[in-house]
């Protein structure tokens, strides 16, 4: 009986109020509501905007992106949606 008297102090942790990443965040990513991977944040200092970073340094203008959940949605004009596919596939499958 007194180990349970002992114990009523003790609170169970909730893992969202734990500032301590426990598992990698994981976002499937799309380009014009097509679907092209998934990217996985390893560290602390990666952001799914490094997607978008990536592609502007690879040259690609007129991007928007957005963060709907675990949904990162890339929107590019049309002509250019088969080389986003393309390059995003190939940075997916590396980082």
């Amino acid at each position: 009986m007194g180990d349970i008297n002992r114990m009523e102090g003790l609170v169970a942790r909730n893992e969202e109020e734990d500032p301590i990443k426990n598992a990698h965040d994981q976002y499937n990513v799309y380009v014009n509501d097509e679907y092209v991977g998934n990217k996985t944040l390893v560290t602390q200092n990666e952001h799914v905007d490094d997607i978008k970073n990536y592609l502007e340094k690879q040259g690609v203008t007129n991007i928007s992106a957005e963060l709907d959940g675990d949904h990162y949605k890339i929107s590019i004009e049309n002509g250019e949606q088969q080389r986003v596919e393309e390059i995003l596939s190939t940075y997916l499958s590396i980082r």
